[in-house]
């Protein structure tokens, strides 16, 4: 079990950099397509296989969720902790985003995506409204939050487990009726969602690290390498519903199987993919934006007309603002709302001492 001062897990955060880069590709393909000129089909249903970096973020937020704070006590100030954390974590860096994205959107009016429909409600608070926010990819966070709201009864309720399984068979029950599949667009029923069952085996990956022995862990990752590869070729590069399941199942064994072998020291990422994982969350919040912005300038210089450079012009531009986000923004803001919090941890701790005697 995961305590404090536990190193970082490097396979997690070099995992996080691939799927980020799979996410900003497809949205860059996108934008090629839309506002560029134009992609191949075959190039651009490729690039589709890249929405299943999504399925990794759910796999690793319900992983870490687990390993992370499965030895907290249950107590109500742990609990208030874990709820400050998860709420700095997702908002800090969200709220200028998206908060910039409605300015932007109420003073241009006539630019692309301000004249679809979409909730303020949710844009500000990623509640579900049954209306997506203004930055689209924001509707996966609208998942983390259900996900981190349904960890947070695990600090008040002893039988947790029975409440995640009834929460799967809802989720299994309601697909056949599509109850759950809203897509980019949140509502209530987004809670039925199948794709939520990769937070589910987020956590069953993280109660595997801590049953596998070595051998274990190598059936693992093979199990996990083959469901993974014949879901991709046996599936569309974006299907739904529970045809999305075998996905996260063989993402969920390669993070369990992976975690362990980097325990006992046999395998670790590279150093310049940790500092990409580092700020994947900075790189996923502003890649879309900027990849459309970038695909319009690309289709003005003539020589980034060619497809092959506004894609990679996208790609790089998502990239490379999203590193600056991180470090500028993103990771100087976190630490002061951590020393913040850190702060007001304390103060309260010394105002609950007794006097001494």
């Amino acid at each position: 079990m995961k305590h404090a001062g536990t190193p970082t897990l490097t396979v997690l955060q070099g995992g996080r950099a691939v799927a980020a880069l799979a996410v900003v590709a497809f949205h860059s393909a996108i934008a090629t397509r839309d506002f560029g000129q134009g992609l191949p089909d075959a190039v651009f249903r490729a690039s589709g296989y890249g929405a299943f970096g999504v399925d990794f973020f759910f796999v690793l937020s319900g992983f870490i969720i687990l390993f992370a704070h499965a030895g907290d006590a249950r107590d109500s100030q742990t609990a208030r902790t874990y709820v400050w954390k998860r709420l700095a974590r997702i908002y800090v860096p969200y709220l200028p985003v998206s908060l910039g994205l409605i300015g932007i959107y109420l003073a241009l009016p006539r630019l692309s995506g301000s004249t679809r429909e979409w909730s303020l409600l949710t844009s500000l608070t990623l509640i579900p409204t049954g209306l997506p926010p203004a930055l689209a990819v924001a509707w996966t966070l609208v998942h983390e939050m259900m996900f981190y709201g349904l960890f947070l009864v695990s600090y008040v309720i002893r039988r947790f487990a029975w409440l995640v399984a009834g929460w799967v068979v809802l989720i299994l029950a309601a697909a056949p009726w599509g109850m759950g599949e809203t897509g980019n667009v949140p509502s209530a029923w987004s809670f039925l969602a199948p794709i939520n069952l990769d937070f589910v085996l987020g956590m069953l990956a993280a109660h595997a690290v801590w049953l596998l022995n070595l051998r274990g862990a190598w059936v693992v990752l093979c199990i996990g390498l083959g469901v993974l590869g014949a879901a991709v070729a046996f599936s569309p590069p974006d299907p739904g519903g529970l045809h999305r399941l075998p996905h996260g199942i063989g993402l969920a064994c390669i993070v369990a199987g992976a975690v362990r072998f980097e325990q006992v020291g046999l395998i670790r990422a590279p150093l310049f993919l940790v500092g990409l994982g580092n700020a994947s969350y900075a790189i996923y919040l502003v890649h879309n934006p900027i990849a459309s912005l970038a695909a319009r300038m690309a289709a003005r210089l003539g020589a980034f007309a060619a497809w092959p450079l506004c894609l990679a012009f996208c790609i790089g531009c998502g990239v490379v603002v999203g590193l600056f986000y991180h470090y500028a923004v993103e990771r100087p803001a976190l630490d002061r709302v951590r020393r913040r919090l850190g702060q007001v941890r304390t103060s309260v701790a010394v105002m609950r001492r007794p006097d001494p005697a």
